[in-house]
């Protein structure tokens, strides 16, 4: 399972419920549908935390890098690549 659909399934289960009417993918706008407030963000910082091992430094968490399932991975990614070359 990719990180993309692990965010996805998670935050449908978590954050959503059962609202079948909403449909998690990579372009969703989560923060500016309501989807994510400051504490679904901070269940979903814990969750790629505990997903990928990777820390999320406080200065990273802005809701550039949170708008979208694609916006997290390619953070997560960044942050392993940097972790990776230092």
């Amino acid at each position: 399972m990719t990180l993309a659909h692990s965010l996805a399934t998670f935050i449908q289960t978590n954050l959503i419920g059962d609202d079948r009417s909403i449909r998690i993918d990579e372009q969703v706008a989560l923060i500016d549908a309501g989807i994510i407030d400051s504490m679904g963000l901070m269940q979903i910082v814990t969750f790629i935390e505990q997903e990928t091992g990777v820390h999320i430094p406080d200065d990273e968490v802005v809701p550039d890098n949170f708008q979208t399932v694609g916006d997290m991975e390619r953070m997560v990614r960044r942050l392993q690549a940097r972790s990776a070359n230092a």
